[in-house]
């Protein structure tokens, strides 16, 4: 605890000034809730990978009016479900992606009531992270488009907050800080790039604003994670590309510029525009029958996209990670080798995750926007090739450029997209992805998907510890 000369401190001042008794239980705290959220996540991730392996199991090859309808008749099942159990009480706050669930529960604040103080959402912790799960696990494993990092942030936020409920957490900013460091670890059972998980955790959080000494204790949680991956599970990087050589020409640079401003920031705006048209198609369907129409919407794409142009169903459906790898090692087998082809692609995940996610479905943003980057780099690489202006187009260059600047322009999370192609993708990646970043996120710095991510707020009184309107943001 601080000591009295620092008691006038604001509240995140004062743990700059902790004891190392307090520094040693928040470490220790941070450790064991971190090992507890990997074990969940990394049953999750198990559970949705062999439950979507066995349905594009029979999707593989020529079209297949069977395989046709299972994927239509699996979809609606989940969708149906998933649109029963939505619709029960307690419930409600599984559908969607679960980030700005997440959001608002972070930015909550205690109500200092002097018998014993409470956070302002009340919620049994535990059993929403379970409903979550088994959400996303109907979403994903019966083949609805979208990634596992959204639900997981809400998971691993909900755990944290669950567990610090247990011990008894009574200061807002140690809670904030397990619910940090519990994103992070969260988001690193899934990538496996530790750094690159604590600045997403707290890009995810706060925007615009690095608070160095809850980055400290996410980058412990990220780690922690990692750490049993790699030990207990083993390393497998979630993509692989060929390295570049780390010198680049001018025009390369001006490819990354392009990306950058003529795919990246137009496909957000894209995207964006397709989900709202989704979202007025379905809101017209009744609340339980929601979800089946989104499963039937999201399987008719997926089936009309293998029929008229033989591109298999697990590039619009799903998460799309596998598509994302075959486009790094050049392997163009499922319809991946022509541009118009991608630009369907494109188009058809757009339509599929918006389906998805706006019917209810619990499923994230982050790999799908990292589809749609990759995608649309490769597509953008096909065309350069050939127009006949280079003598040769590095096809992976273009990928990582536009899974990183599609990150900016869809999530808003800058240094985390440049740090996610330091870990996964090496650093002879990094100047290119840097360049096309920075500019994606000056272009698309009005835009986000999630309301309370805050870019340069004006803090509230809470967050400045009660003081008057005005003063400066929490700092660490």
């Amino acid at each position: 605890m601080a000591v009295d000369r620092f008691s006038n401190l604001r509240p995140e001042d004062q743990a700059l000034h902790d004891s190392w008794d307090n520094v040693a239980r928040v470490v220790l705290m941070v450790t064991l809730f971190s090992v507890a959220i990997w074990g969940a996540c990394s049953a999750l991730r198990a559970g949705v990978h062999h439950a979507a392996h066995w349905m594009f199991s029979h999707t593989h090859g020529a079209f297949s009016w069977q395989a046709s309808g299972l994927i239509l008749a699996v979809l609606v099942t989940g969708g149906l479900i998933r649109g029963y159990l939505f619709r029960r009480p307690g419930w409600q706050q599984v559908a969607g992606d679960g980030m700005g669930v997440a959001l608002d529960n972070y930015h909550c604040t205690y109500e200092h009531a002097e018998d014993d103080p409470q956070p302002r959402y009340e919620r049994p912790a535990f059993l929403l992270a379970v409903k979550k799960a088994i959400g996303t696990l109907i979403t994903l494993g019966t083949g609805g488009s979208g990634g596992l990092e959204g639900p997981v942030v809400m998971i691993s936020e909900t755990l944290s907050a669950g567990f610090a409920r247990i011990v008894r957490i009574q200061s807002e900013v140690e809670l904030r800080t397990y619910q940090l460091a519990g994103i992070a670890a969260g988001v690193c059972t899934l990538l496996l790039a530790p750094f690159t998980s604590a600045l997403f955790a707290i890009e995810a959080m706060y925007g615009d604003r690095l608070l160095y000494r809850k980055f400290a204790y996410a980058l412990l949680g990220a780690m922690t994670a990692y750490i049993l991956n790699d030990v207990l599970l083993g390393f497998e990087p979630i993509f692989v590309a060929e390295p570049h050589v780390q010198a680049y020409t001018v025009s390369e640079y001006g490819i990354s510029a392009l990306v950058a401003v003529a795919v990246s920031a137009p496909v957000a705006l894209v995207f964006g525009t397709i989900i709202t048209q989704v979202d007025s198609l379905v809101s017209r369907v009744h609340p339980v029958l929601q979800g089946g129409a989104g499963g039937l919407m999201t399987g008719l794409i997926a089936i009309g996209l293998w029929w008229a142009v033989d591109l298999s169903p697990e590039h619009v459906l799903g998460m799309g990670e596998e598509s994302i790898s075959a486009l790094l090692r050049g392997d163009t087998s499922g319809g991946l080798g022509v541009w118009w082809v991608l630009l369907l692609a494109l188009l058809g995940k757009m339509a599929t995750t918006g389906a998805t996610i706006r019917s209810g479905g619990s499923a994230g943003l982050l790999i799908p926007s990292m589809f749609l980057g990759g995608v649309a780099g490769a597509m953008t690489a096909q065309l350069l090739a050939l127009s006949g202006l280079f003598e040769s187009v590095p096809v992976p260059l273009f990928v990582v450029v536009g899974i990183a600047s599609s990150l900016v322009a869809v999530v808003g999370v800058p240094l985390a997209a440049i740090a996610l192609v330091l870990e996964v993708f090496g650093a002879s990646f990094g100047p290119p992805a840097a360049l096309a970043c920075g500019l994606t996120y000056v272009l698309t710095l009005r835009l986000t998907i999630y309301r309370n991510q805050r870019r340069s707020p004006t803090p509230t009184a809470d967050e400045i510890g009660g003081e008057p309107m005005g003063q400066p943001p929490e700092t660490d």
